[in-house]
């Protein structure tokens, strides 16, 4: 694996602001949803006593195996191959109740873009298969066989905002269907004959990442980690996100918002019926974002948005 991934690295998002804010006990248990390569999870256990643990949680089995090999050394990290959305069922298994902090790094990975040749970047030339894991479901390629292009164009508009949308995708669609759209970089020309010009490189990053969240369900997976995030954290300890698209963010704030309050009623209603109690403090009523100095460093960190809350 370590030739695999020979001059790739990857550069963990707002390392400092993540450990600050996450870790408020040396002797818990954290949760590291994303773990990737194993950037963060590294980071907090530099923050734990001997005592303290770290479930590092990954779709990407290829991922973990990288994770696996920088973190083998510490007895400290339990991995698991899985969703975010699977980690109530995660600790169960470690017979741990609640944890004491929950991080979630959305980003695609370094690993992904670069490594898993599984044609996440509009600049590769790989197979279209865009699954995070690759055991599940199937490649991307072939759920296009079977796509009309109102349902394509529904798709590049709801999870990438794209403008040119049903152009682009009545041209994927009939390269789909001639049999001419099987790698990377086969969608990355078809996407360049609609979208021209200076602003091409935009709409290409908006197709990858429109067909790559419906691929892997992205949003409601996140939808339903957020919902389940009560319940896995002990009182007083936080779970921190960061985001790197609108869509995402605004799930996130949207649900933090509204786990912050005592009522969800309508303003003009006389008295509360909905029994609603907040279960979070928002600490970061605006988001923390990257200093420009990170930014010169890792410039994949540009859109990165960090949120906090903490559980009452």
């Amino acid at each position: 694996m370590s030739g695999l991934i020979q001059g790739i690295s990857h550069t963990p998002v707002m390392v400092d602001e993540v450990l600050d804010w996450l870790v408020t006990t040396p002797d818990g248990w954290y949760v590291d949803g994303t773990v990737g390569t194993g950037g963060h999870t590294a980071g907090i256990l530099s923050r734990l006593s001997l005592k303290g643990r770290v479930l590092g949680i990954d779709l990407d089995a290829g991922s973990l195996a990288v994770a696996r090999d920088h973190l083998a050394a510490d007895l400290r990290v339990v991995l698991r191959q899985g969703s975010y959305a699977q980690t109530a069922l995660f600790l169960q298994e470690l017979a741990v109740k609640e944890c004491q902090g929950v991080l979630l790094d959305l980003g695609l990975s370094s690993f992904s873009l670069e490594a898993s040749g599984r044609g996440f970047s509009y600049q590769s030339d790989e197979p279209l298969d865009m699954r995070f894991d690759s055991s599940h479901g199937r490649p991307l390629h072939q759920v296009l066989l079977h796509m009309t292009p109102e349902a394509l164009a529904g798709i590049l508009t709801r999870y990438g905002e794209e403008r040119q949308a049903r152009a682009i995708a009545q041209a994927i669609h009939n390269e789909a269907a001639a049999g001419r759209l099987t790698t990377s970089r086969e969608l990355a020309e078809t996407v360049r004959t609609v979208a021209k010009g200076p602003l091409a490189d935009r709409s290409l990053a908006r197709v990858f990442q429109a067909l790559r969240i419906f691929i892997n369900d992205e949003l409601n997976m996140l939808q339903a980690t957020l919902e389940r995030l009560n319940g896995l954290l002990e009182s007083g300890r936080r779970a921190i996100i960061i985001s790197y698209h609108s869509l995402e963010d605004r799930l996130v704030k949207q649900f933090f918002a509204r786990e912050s309050k005592d009522c969800l009623c309508p303003t003009y209603f006389p008295q509360c019926i909905c029994g609603h109690t907040a279960s979070f403090k928002v600490l970061t009523r605006k988001p923390i974002t990257p200093s420009s100095e990170e930014i010169a460093l890792n410039p994949r960190s540009r859109s990165a948005k960090l949120r906090i809350a903490e559980r009452l």
